[in-house]
């Protein structure tokens, strides 16, 4: 029997050799795998992060808002008497109770305990880990319902909060909105009342059902903001709104069809670096800062009536400083036990939407995103 000549290393080293394999691995060699894990999704949450935080303490949170009297003229004749004068003043109906109705998140964790007892590349705890990713997530999901969910204020079934469409506010108590918030030739139901905690619908009736972003749009909600006594500080827009933003920005307004939007030029630094971005636009009332958002980017089948998609649907323009997340429970783990072989957890949380100026912010509605 004639004898078996292996290659150096002796027969595993031969069954890993090349011709065998198709490799050159060395079996000797440990395993190529960095022990870490790259996360590469997006994990900001622009407007949720632009806003403050405050405690709820019942399902219904509910706050109050009051405003001045309009102008007017107060002469009044020497020596009137008090009952003269105040015959002539109309009670005031400024003073309004919002409220919004808390909404419970949740996220769920399952690991087997052969996945917590295996020692894996990047990762020390399974069960710690998913933990957290889901907890990331749970506050996407937040941002999600707050900017693109087209949520309804419903304190029946499972509770929701109303969003931000939720508390737009509309000049007229009609059906159809403010000429400076309806930027489409299709029509917008506007809430029966400020912040009435509905969302409306949509109709696409018409030839066109969506439009191209423009500073015009920009401006006349910001005259209607300061108009209504509010002051605009931020406009949030999906990443394609953004594009056509700093496009129309840049454009001379020449154009037709970029008529209206000024005569920006691009900026050349000394460095000769070519700023194409914009990220403070100085309008007629007030600077106003151009933040993106890449949730209101997501497709988002049906999210309000006769709207099959709000992809880059609508552009904000509000003050962080009216708004706020109402907490009733902060996030937290909640430990379920074992289920079998597995370890089973849940991360829960439940908040709500405090708008508490309704006239402080605006919405631009009906964008195509190019």
């Amino acid at each position: 029997m004639a004898a078996t000549s292996f290659a150096t290393g002796g027969p595993k080293a031969a069954a890993r050799s090349s011709s065998a394999t198709g490799n050159a691995v060395n079996v000797s060699e440990r395993e190529d795998l960095a022990n870490f894990i790259s996360m590469i999704s997006r994990d900001e949450t622009p407007f949720l992060s632009s806003i403050g935080k405050t405690k709820a303490t019942a399902v219904f949170h509910e706050w109050q808002t009051d405003e001045l009297s309009p102008p007017a003229s107060s002469s009044v004749a020497e020596g009137v008497s008090y009952a003269t004068q105040n015959a002539a003043q109309t009670a005031e109906p400024f003073r309004t109770r919002l409220g919004n109705y808390t909404q419970i998140n949740s996220k769920t964790v399952t690991v087997t305990g052969t996945k917590r007892a295996v020692d894996q590349a990047g990762v020390a705890d399974e069960y710690a880990y998913q933990l957290k990713k889901r907890g990331t997530e749970l506050r996407r999901d937040v941002e999600f319902d707050l900017v693109h969910g087209w949520k309804n204020s419903n304190g029946s079934g499972t509770r929701t909060f109303g969003g931000y469409q939720a508390w737009i506010n509309y000049s007229a108590a009609s059906t159809t909105p403010a000429t400076a918030f309806n930027v489409s030739s299709a029509t917008y139901v506007a809430p029966t009342n400020p912040g009435g905690g509905t969302c409306g619908t949509f109709s696409t009736a018409t030839s066109a059902a969506t439009v191209s972003l423009t500073l015009s749009q920009i401006d006349a909600a910001m005259q209607a903001i300061y108009e209504n006594g509010g002051k605009a500080t931020k406009l949030m827009i999906s990443p394609a709104n953004r594009r056509v933003f700093s496009a129309k920005a840049q454009s001379a307004g020449s154009s037709s069809s970029n008529a209206g939007d000024g005569n920006v030029r691009r900026n050349i630094d000394n460095d000769g670096k070519l700023r194409q971005s914009v990220e403070i636009y100085m309008s007629d009332f007030g600077d106003i800062m151009v933040v993106p958002n890449y949730v209101m980017g997501i497709s988002n089948a049906a999210p309000i009536t006769n709207l099959t998609n709000a992809a880059n649907f609508s552009a904000f323009v509000y003050d962080p400083m009216w708004f706020s997340y109402a907490s009733l429970r902060p996030l937290q783990e909640v430990d379920l036990g074992q289920l079998g072989d597995s370890i089973i957890g849940q991360i829960v949380e439940e908040g709500t939407l405090e708008c508490r100026n309704p006239k402080g912010c605006g919405l631009i509605f009906g964008l195509s995103g190019a």
